[in-house]
């Protein structure tokens, strides 16, 4: 079910010209049924006047945390309130007490990697990145 929100909610920022250069040939090369997936195919292409996308690869570095992150995360809310809430660490560390349970399926060590990154990334010291109004109402995908 994760996956369908995951997958529905991608599918919704690519048709909406929101969403470029998620990581399609990437999914592809790990998991050839991604590959067929309708995001996959329509979440790289860029909207006619580019107004409204946002480029994922600048928002998010790459890594393979990064992947944790969009793979779990997202299956609950979209990637905004990740990067605009722009956490300190220790609020993170609550985060991710809050959290452990949502991702069961990743061990302790994927689990304390993804927050890594996201300390890293997404803190105060970090500029928040500029989002289309169309983006930032979308927190959630339930």
């Amino acid at each position: 079910m994760k996956t369908c929100r995951r997958a529905a909610w991608l599918a919704a920022l690519a048709a909406a010209g929101i969403l470029t250069g998620c990581g399609r040939d990437r999914d592809a090369a790990s998991n050839p049924a991604k590959a067929a997936a309708p995001e996959a195919s329509a979440c790289s292409a860029p909207s006619a006047s580019g107004a409204d996308s946002v480029d994922i690869n600048k928002i998010f570095p790459g890594g393979p945390a990064r992947e944790l992150v969009l793979n779990n995360c997202t299956s609950c809310h979209t990637f905004v309130p990740i990067v605009v809430l722009q956490m300190t660490k220790e609020a993170w560390e609550v985060n991710s007490r809050d959290h452990r349970d949502r991702v069961s399926g990743l061990s302790d060590a994927e689990f304390k990697t993804m927050y890594d990154y996201l300390e890293t990334n997404f803190n105060p010291a970090t500029p928040v990145p500029k989002l289309p109004k169309s983006l930032l109402d979308t927190w959630t995908s339930y």
